[in-house]
């Protein structure tokens, strides 16, 4: 028995991945912390998986549907900035640069759907994920 279509599955994923970036976001503004980790460290090494795994999502599909343009090349730049951006791990320099590499890969995955390489549900929840993962970071650089 299914508890679940793939579409139905896929959205429910990509919801669960946006909601602990304005979890981490409200932490930091709060003061409070869960953990003796400091949640602008969380929020940055999230934000670096997170976006490598897509990164990385994105270079397959390039190689598996023969996408219109060179989305891998844009890849491999965004896994490189994010990666670099650890080298400050935890600090708002840091952070600020890992940001443009979720801007990034949310502009890579509005050309495969324009491209309809992607769905447009996937689009959409693509949106919910990185519009989360923007306004936390940007939130948590002003403040």
């Amino acid at each position: 028995m299914k508890f679940f279509n793939q579409k139905q599955l896929a959205i429910c994923l990509l919801v669960l991945t946006a909601i602990p970036f304005p979890v981490l976001a409200l932490m930091k503004l709060s003061g409070q912390s869960a953990s003796t980790v400091d949640p602008v460290l969380m929020l940055h090494v999230y934000t670096g998986v997170l976006t490598a795994f897509t990164a990385g999502m994105q270079w397959s599909i390039h190689f598996c549907k023969r996408t219109a343009d060179s989305v891998y090349l844009f890849s491999v730049f965004i896994l490189v900035l994010v990666l670099y951006s650890l080298f400050s791990a935890g600090e708002k320099s840091g952070l600020a640069l890992a940001l443009p590499g979720v801007v990034m890969t949310w502009i890579i995955e509005l050309r495969l759907s324009r491209q309809r390489v992607t769905t447009a549900w996937f689009w959409h929840g693509r949106c919910i994920v990185s519009f989360a993962a923007v306004a936390s970071i940007l939130l948590v650089l002003v403040v």
